[in-house]
């Protein structure tokens, strides 16, 4: 019998959990044509979009356009695509049911909203896999601030020994390292991230994530 390392896994949403970025890149082209007369950025610089809030990417995008008209256009053209634009990982249905009928106890702290997260978790088949949701709403202060990390330590009555992060952004580590817990980093999705970062592991798929939470 493999003795469990931790007692609470968090998460990361977008590109941990959620592979939304067909989504986030197809929601901002329709946006790129409507208000940015079809000048479109690569899909390559895309692929950070999915780590910091939405608000700030919308600023930087759109700097002449109001930010909460386009944050409201971002949210109804995103809405509609979820259902068709967003996928979960291999293998991390299967991993995340095992983990919690293992007794691990399961979050996740996001920098997107509360409802939108839970609405995406819907639309991939993951509703009641995940004890407490911390989103961006949740908290005065988003990652790389350890807020919510810290919040659902609380929640969880656990330790920081007893805590990991998982997540595929800079910001994900940094958070986790502003709390004082252990990170595990997701490296299958397309960023080149910094490579002075420094998580206690790398993992490449759910499985090596199962593999790393026993000993």
């Amino acid at each position: 019998m493999k003795n469990k390392r931790y007692k609470v896994v968090l998460f990361d949403m977008d590109g941990t959990v959620l592979d939304s970025n067909p989504m986030i890149i197809e929601s901002l082209n329709i946006l790129y044509d409507k208000y940015r007369h079809g000048v479109r950025t690569p899909v390559e610089k895309m692929y950070y979009f999915s780590g910091p809030p939405i608000r700030d990417t919308l600023k930087d995008e759109f700097p002449e356009m109001d930010i909460e008209f386009m944050f409201q256009e971002f949210m109804r053209v995103s809405k509609e695509l979820y259902p068709t634009h967003t996928f979960a990982y291999p293998h991390s249905k299967e991993v995340l049911i095992r983990l919690k009928e293992d007794g691990y106890k399961l979050g996740i702290v996001t920098n997107k909203r509360h409802d939108l997260t839970e609405y995406a978790l819907k639309c991939i088949g993951f509703e009641g896999l995940f004890d407490y949701i911390i989103g961006f709403d949740d908290v005065k202060n988003g990652k790389p601030d350890p807020e919510g990390i810290e919040k659902s330590i609380k929640y969880f009555s656990a330790s920081k020994q007893e805590t990991i992060y998982v997540g595929d952004d800079k910001l994900d580590v940094y958070a986790a390292n502003n709390a004082g817990i252990d990170c595990a980093l997701a490296i299958w999705g397309p960023k080149k991230l910094p490579k002075d970062l420094t998580p206690k592991f790398k993992i490449n798929s759910y499985l090596e994530l199962e593999d790393i939470l026993y000993e």
